[in-house]
């Protein structure tokens, strides 16, 4: 018994493990613009959340990152500060230190150093992304951009 308990418990660790790796490669291949990459980790049914904003799929949240964020921030060095996980799920709290070059909704390029701070949780099942939920610090981001 005592052996089976612990079987278990190594192989729990290696799906928590193999789960936030999963969950923090989507991040880097967003930030190195590898969207194959991106696509790949990402389940079909995906669904993503974030800011109370209603819920998008997985071709919607790839064109985001790609046009939108990867359009308007460069140099991007996102850290993990915080990564925990339980099941299915990783939460991580990160900092992400980027250059604003581009249009981010409605304000032009600032060329400011500025550093994005949230959270995310992600769903991993069978080594792929299955849903997102997401909180940034958008009145931050939004205040080291324009300065106001």
């Amino acid at each position: 018994m005592i052996g089976n308990a612990k079987s278990q418990e190594r192989m729990n660790s290696e799906q928590l493990k193999a789960n936030k790796e999963v969950a923090l490669n989507l991040s880097k291949a967003i930030m190195s613009g590898n969207w194959e990459k991106v696509d790949s980790l990402i389940s079909d049914d995906f669904k993503y959340e974030a800011d109370g904003r209603p819920a998008i799929g997985k071709q919607e949240y790839i064109g985001f990152m790609r046009n939108v964020l990867s359009n308007a921030f460069s140099e991007m060095d996102m850290n993990f500060l915080h990564i925990v996980a339980e099941g299915d799920l990783v939460s991580v709290n990160y900092t992400n230190e980027m250059t604003h070059v581009g249009e981010f909704f409605g304000v032009p390029a600032s060329q400011k150093r500025i550093i994005a701070t949230g959270q995310f949780i992600r769903e991993a099942k069978n080594g792929k992304v299955t849903a997102e939920w997401q909180t940034t610090n958008m009145a931050g981001l939004m205040q080291q951009i324009t300065g106001k």
